[in-house]
């Protein structure tokens, strides 16, 4: 997130509204409004900016032989930090008092990370664009922390080559050039094996703000000529970001060449005549773009907790508060002028201090109920139970790379043998499923992969390719004549649209069929936009008596879109699980029936899977079939 530098340049125009540009793309991207898919390169933008400004501070000061690290540093410390600290100082304030403590002490340990700017290393564990990072309120803040790494290694650096290249521009130039060439080249590759990481990280980043450094550096080597027509092409190129990048695609990657292009053609040009430039409300946008940065995602994130529903009336409302705290923020904090930093480093420190001692106790504990507290607390109070429910052995995560083949799809030779096979949705109900199998002396082999839909197609993710693959075109043909059915389970809002799933699926179905394999598929749950437990303990702790109406204010309207979509294609091949109102959304002993927004709970997956069992799709299903039956007889005979 790029800020004010404090330079006594000429105030440049098309940077500010550089900034503009990229801020408003990222708030839309955010509160997903239409056709702004492209919106999260606006961060790109900024790395650029960023890198142009800090790279001109530097290099200038040294030419001078007046660059001060200690300067730099202190300037950066007083036009990120203020502002960085009030967000942080409002929002856990504000939380202490109606965030479950289980969650405030997450949102404490992510205020730590992104004051002392280590968020982006401590969040590259996790996708950026998953739906479980909407409820990270400091989630935004992993740019602020790459340009911060920035900020600290660049000088140092440079410095360092000042030895060598004296002030010859040529030099740094030329350096720039070939430190973005080499890194770009393996950041793009890193990106296929390690996403997450290459997303988040500089090493993978700093690339995008070397371009900005080139920019200034290429400035004394480049004519006036034909620069708006360049800023023009820049700008058109920006636009077509805006609508026509996607999260799909790899990133940072070849396509992140295209903004940190544009926006290099746009500060490379200089051409600050452009009429809309001018503009007063994209200038006022652009200075107070930090700020906004800062309040947006969070206005966006506890607007979620309150159930609020994305609608035209309501993302209107949220940019308006959104304004109203970035305009409080830059005209009250980021305008204070401090003398030195060390007040501004104190009260770091200080911050620093109290929220990470917040964020190793549940201290607002006192806020809520006892009851409260169970029912919130569950994936805490439960933890062995979740792991042992989850069956991790057969089940892939970014932390299981691989599943025990041995252990989870060895096949019973003398009885009869059904296969789970899908995604974390068919691991949260193989504990369940698999006990009641045994009951009816039936083994139950699991194959599981986090994030992976279980179809046959083409352009799997890279991850899931291997075990998909090995489940569907090796293990299913190879022991087929040894395999009842297979039940396919998964979170079907995953797909990338609902025609596409039904075309995956029949296809699956088909292949499936060839192997004279039954299938069955477990349908749908409801997803909510919040974790559950946290829901059922506000309904608990409020009291409220329309709870049905309170929890359906969190739920996911896609999830019940598919799963009509699904239950009418595949009818007597499909187990409707969706919303099943029997079921109890919470125990008697303070167990809610979903752990987080979309898996159940051991207590929700048993009643899940009887509820399964007990329908005449899945009775029809286990019929054992001709040959199955030929293989009993054989087998009793011969005993």
């Amino acid at each position: 997130m790029s800020t004010p530098t404090g330079s006594k340049s000429v105030f440049r125009l098309d940077i500010n509204a550089l900034r503009a540009v990229a801020v408003v793309g990222v708030i839309l991207f955010h509160y997903k409004v239409p056709f702004f898919d492209g919106g999260f390169s606006g961060v790109d933008i900024f790395f650029v900016i960023s890198g142009y400004l800090m790279t001109k501070i530097i290099i200038s000061g040294l030419a001078k032989d007046t660059f001060s690290l200690a300067d730099f540093y202190g300037r950066r410390v007083q036009r990120i930090i203020p502002a960085l600290l009030f967000v942080v100082s409002i929002l856990v304030a504000v939380t202490f008092f109606f965030y479950l403590p289980t969650e405030f002490t997450l949102i404490a340990e992510n205020a730590v990370a992104s004051v002392l700017f280590y968020s982006n290393m401590l969040y590259q564990k996790s996708n950026y664009f998953d739906a479980s990072s909407d409820t990270n309120m400091f989630l935004h803040t992993w740019s602020l922390s790459v340009e911060w790494q920035f900020y600290l290694i660049l000088p140092l650096v440079l410095m360092f080559f000042k030895r060598f290249f004296g002030k010859d521009k040529v030099k740094y130039l030329l350096l720039f050039i070939g430190s973005v060439a080499v890194i770009f080249v393996a950041a793009t590759v890193l990106t296929w094996y390690k996403p997450t990481y290459s997303f988040y990280m500089l090493p993978t980043r700093s690339w995008e703000m070397l371009m900005g450094g080139i920019a200034f550096l290429a400035e004394d080597f480049v004519g006036r000529r034909g620069s708006r027509l360049l800023a023009l092409i820049g700008y058109g190129v920006l636009a077509i970001c805006m609508v026509g990048l996607t999260s799909e695609m790899k990133w940072p990657g070849i396509y992140t060449l295209v903004p940190v292009l544009a926006t290099f053609m746009i500060i490379l040009s200089n051409d600050n005549s452009l009429l809309f430039l001018k503009s007063s409300v994209i200038q006022f946008i652009g200075k107070i773009s930090y700020s906004l940065y800062l309040w947006h995602w969070p206005v966006y994130v506890i607007a979620g907790y309150l159930g609020i529903v994305l609608t035209p009336l309501s993302v209107l409302g949220m940019i308006s508060v959104s304004l109203i705290m970035a305009y409080i923020s830059f005209r009250y904090i980021e305008s204070i002028r401090f003398e030195t930093s060390k007040r501004v480093l104190i009260a770091t420190a200080f911050s620093a201090a109290v929220v990470f001692v917040l964020s190793t106790k549940s201290m607002n504990d006192v806020v809520f109920e006892k009851k409260t507290l169970e029912i919130s607390g569950y994936s805490k109070i439960h933890k062995a139970e979740h792991d042992k429910q989850f069956n991790y052995a057969c089940f892939i995560t970014t932390i299981n790379p691989d599943i025990d083949r041995e252990k989870c799809l060895k096949i019973d030779e003398n009885g009869r043998n059904f296969v789970l096979f899908g995604d974390s949705h068919s691991a949260h109900l193989s504990q369940s499923l698999r006990e009641d199998f045994a009951k009816m002396n039936i083994k139950l082999v699991q194959a599981s992969a986090s994030g992976c839909l279980p179809v046959l197609r083409k352009d799997k993710k890279n991850r899931c390719t291997e075990l998909i693959d090995y489940i569907y075109l090796d293990y299913l043909p190879k022991n087929a004549h040894k395999i009842d059915g297979v039940i396919i389970s998964a979170n079907w809002i995953t797909c990338n649209s609902p025609k596409e799933l039904v075309r995956d699926l029949h296809e699956t179905i088909a292949y499936l069929e060839k192997l004279k394999i039954k299938v069955i598929l477990i349908g749908q749950n409801e997803t909510y936009t919040i974790p559950y437990a946290s829901i059922a303990a506000r309904e608990n702790e409020y009291d409220y008596d329309a709870s049905e109406q309170f929890s359906n204010r969190f739920l996911v309207p896609l999830s019940d879109t598919i799963n009509n979509t699904l239950r009418r294609h595949f009818q007597s091949k499909y187990v409707d699980i969706y919303n099943i109102s029997s079921i109890p959304k919470v125990s008697e002993n303070n167990i809610p029936y979903m752990s987080d927004q979309n898996h159940f709970t051991k207590y929700g997956a048993d009643l899940v899977a009887k509820k399964i069992l007990s329908s005449r799709e899945f009775a029809d299903f286990l019929e054992a079939r001709d040959d199955s039956v030929n293989r009993f007889t054989l087998t009793s005979r011969s005993e």
